[in-house]
């Protein structure tokens, strides 16, 4: 069954066979090509279709219950209103598909483990089923298994995911804008840049979940566990238009810069506001005042700094790694376990170029500032100043002290390190 004439005939046999007619076939077909196909309102069910193509189909109102889909390629395909009650859908690529109000009610769509042949040698591979930026708005979801799958960026408006399996789900940047999401089972999972506003979280476990960059404004966790979730910490709420940039750099971070806007607040007064938890890797706050600021747990790695009045600022456990942050003021601040480690360059192929971005320290002031157990991987530090400040236990590694002011902070109480004489 190659031809594209023997498709329409195995798929009409099958309408015989689910109707219980003479002259019906159950369709069992192994990577068939069915890409481009239009059909709407026949039944499927049952059928056996493991690795389909079925790229940029329109498929409407079709009924895929209980059918074997494993591995199926549905990107871009148009499946709105179709049904796939049970189906098995593991490892599936439906990235970019239309499955506005359809049906996945205890499908299954945890990653699946396909076979490759490479060199003329077959090794195993597990494959995640992929549906990110797929419009699943309004769809039934319900005891559905996305164990694991990629869901970035996926448009999940008014979806019903009650009692479903999302361990380790990839959520990243996903509208979950009035879901219910009751029951569901999202243990580990990334929702980075999520939006959750008016979902329903009763029962909902949400332990070890990765909750940066969402805004939790409005949304009701009382019901929810939370337990060891990074970002669902009660914060001061940020003013509106500073929120606004937020949500726009959490785009742009989840679309790995496609949409969205990387965050430039340069020389705004930014004076006690919280930005705990979130994560601003390459914003801009250059020449910021930032006093009394809160970015506790924060990452601003390759974020710029420089010029900026950091007083008094508290960024306990931030990540800084490739920071810009010369000539900053960052005197009584508290930098207790910070990292300002360094980024590997890549090329345009995503790959190491063997070079390192460092964190640039160049003249910035930490006088009298709080840097306990805090780890340096080698930044640039000419002309910083460590005057009084508490470093015990900091790890300095091969840092290049020679120009830093330590006068009157406890060298002595380092990790690592080698002091300049």
């Amino acid at each position: 069954m190659t031809s594209r004439a023997e498709l329409i005939d195995g798929i009409k046999k099958h309408q015989l066979y689910v109707t219980k007619q003479p002259g019906g076939r159950r369709m069992q077909l192994r990577n068939g090509n069915l890409s481009r196909i239009k059909m709407s309102k026949i039944s499927l069910e049952d059928a056996v279709l493991p690795g389909a193509n079925f790229i940029q189909a329109t498929i409407r109102d079709v009924c895929f219950d209980f059918c074997d889909l494993f591995g199926t390629n549905f990107v871009e395909a148009d499946l709105e209103g179709s049904s796939f009650v049970r189906a098995d859908l593991r490892g599936a690529n439906m990235a970019r598909a239309k499955l506005r109000n359809a049906n996945l009610k205890g499908a299954d769509l945890r990653s699946g483990v396909m076979v490759v042949v490479d060199g003329g040698r077959e090794r195993k591979v597990k494959r995640a089923t992929d549906l990110a930026n797929a419009d699943m708005e309004g769809s039934m979801l319900s005891g559905a298994n996305f164990a694991e799958s990629n869901m970035s960026g996926s448009r999940l408006v008014d979806a019903d995911l009650s009692d479903a399996n999302m361990f380790a789900v990839n959520l990243a940047g996903a509208d979950l804008t009035g879901c219910n999401l009751s029951g569901a089972k999202l243990k580990n999972a990334n929702l980075k840049g999520a939006r959750l506003k008016d979902s329903l979280l009763v029962g909902t476990d949400l332990t070890g979940a990765n909750l940066r960059n969402v805004d939790l404004a409005g949304v009701d966790l009382s019901q929810a566990n939370i337990a060891n979730s990074i970002g669902s910490k009660a914060v001061t709420p940020l003013p509106d238009d500073i929120r606004e940039l937020v949500n726009g750099h959490s785009e742009w971070l989840a679309s790995n810069g496609q949409t969205g806007t990387p965050l430039n607040a340069t020389g705004r007064d930014l004076t006690e506001m919280d930005f705990s938890g979130l994560d601003l890797s390459a914003a801009c706050f250059d020449d910021c005042i930032l006093r009394n600021a809160l970015f506790v747990d924060t990452i601003l790695a390759m974020s710029s700094m420089r010029n900026a009045d950091l007083s008094r600022a508290r960024l306990n456990g931030s990540i800084l790694n490739g920071i810009r942050l010369s000539n900053a003021v960052c005197a009584k601040s508290v930098f207790q376990g910070a990292k300002f480690g360094g980024v590997a360059q890549l090329d345009g192929q995503g790959k190491k170029t063997g070079s390192v971005w460092r964190a640039d320290l160049s003249g910035t002031d930490f006088s009298k500032a709080d840097m306990r157990n805090a780890v340096f991987d080698a930044p640039k530090m000419k002309g910083a100043s460590l005057k009084n400040a508490n470093i015990s236990g900091v790890s300095f590694g091969d840092t290049d002290l020679v120009d830093v002011d330590l006068s009157g902070a406890n060298i002595g109480a380092i990790l690592t390190g080698t002091i300049p004489e």
